[in-house]
C-alpha cells in the first residue's frame, strides 16, 4: 500500500479510499482540487496500483490495519474525514471498528448494504467467485470498449470517466481476493457510532439503487447516521465529474455551522 499526500500546509486531514477495480489515478485530479483546502491523504491499494504493479490486494483487513498504523505512526491516530467510494466503503467500515482512532467525520459514498453470503464449503466459495468476481472482471478488469460503455450506462457517469478511472492491469487472483475475505463477513453498522456517519448515493445509473436497496431497513434498526441521494449523480459521479459539489457537500457536513451562516 502507498499513500500519496497533497496539501500537508492544511491543518484538516481528509483520507480518500477508492472503489474496486480502479486504482487512486482515478481520484486523483479531485484529490488535487481538495487538496487546496484540507491535507489530502489518497490511498492506493495492493494490487490496484499502476506504481506497485507486482503487489496483490490480500483482504480489506489488511489493508485497513495498514492505514491504521500509519495513521496512528504520523497523525496520532486523528483524521477529520474519512471517505470511502464504493468497495472503499467496505474498507472504511473497517477502519472504524479501530478504537485506536479518532474520526470526526466519515463519508460513504456509494456503499453496499448488502452482506456477501455466508460460504462455508471451499469449492462453493471457488464456483461463486467464480461467476460473482468473473463477472465484474470481465466488464471492469479486461475491459474494452463496448464493455466500458455499458459500466458508464449502469453508473451513470460519462465514457470518459469510465475509461479514465478503470485499472485494467490488478490480476485475477487480487480480483477474487477482495471478494473472498468479504465472504461470511456481517457488517457491523454500530461502528456508526465512533463517527457522525453520512452515506451518500448517486442513482442517476442503476448501480447506486440496488446498492442502497436496504437502506429503509437499516434506518429502521436506529443507527446514528445521515443520508443524501443525488438523482442528478452516478455512481462516485461527485467525486468524479463534480469536484465543486463534493467540496460543499463536505463542508455541509463536516462543518454545518459554516455552511449554514453561509461563510
Amino acid at each position: 500500500m502507498k499513500y500519496f499526500e497533497l496539501g500537508k500546509e492544511n491543518e484538516e486531514l481528509m483520507v480518500l479510499l477508492h472503489g474496486g477495480g480502479t486504482s487512486y489515478l482515478g481520484v486523483l485530479p479531485t484529490a488535487k482540487k481538495i487538496a487546496e483546502r484540507y491535507h489530502v491523504l489518497l490511498v492506493a491499494y495492493d494490487g490496484f496500483n499502476p506504481s506497485e504493479p507486482d503487489t496483490e490486494f490480500r483482504s480489506v483487513a489488511y489493508e485497513a490495519e495498514k492505514l491504521e498504523d500509519y495513521i496512528i505512526a504520523n497523525y496520532g491516530g486523528k483524521v477529520d474525514i474519512l471517505y470511502g467510494l464504493s468497495y472503499g466503503c467496505r474498507t472504511l467500515m473497517q477502519v472504524l471498528e479501530d478504537n485506536r482512532l479518532a474520526i470526526t467525520t466519515a463519508i460513504a459514498d456509494g456503499m453496499s448494504l448488502r452482506d456477501y453470503p455466508d460460504i462455508k464449503n471451499d469449492l462453493l466459495k471457488e464456483i461463486y467467485l467464480f461467476f460473482f468476481t468473473g463477472t465484474f472482471f470481465v466488464i471492469m478488469g479486461r475491459a474494452g470498449k463496448l464493455r466500458k460503455w455499458f459500466l458508464a450506462k449502469i453508473t451513470g457517469r460519462s465514457r470518459s470517466e469510465a475509461d479514465r478511472i478503470l485499472y485494467t492491469k490488478a490480476s485475477w487472483k487480487s480480483w477474487k481476493n477482495q471478494d473472498r475475505c468479504m465472504i461470511g463477513k456481517k457488517t457491523d453498522y454500530s461502528v456508526f457510532q465512533n463517527t457522525d456517519m453520512h452515506i451518500w448515493y448517486g442513482i442517476k445509473g442503476t448501480v447506486d439503487r440496488k446498492l442502497s436497496a436496504n437502506l429503509e431497513e437499516l434506518k429502521a434498526k436506529g443507527y446514528p447516521f445521515t443520508c443524501k441521494i443525488f438523482e442528478d449523480m452516478g455512481h462516485g459521479g461527485l467525486i468524479g465529474e463534480n469536484t465543486e459539489q463534493f467540496m460543499k457537500e463536505v463542508e455541509k457536513v463536516h462543518h454545518p455551522s459554516t455552511e449554514c451562516a453561509g461563510i
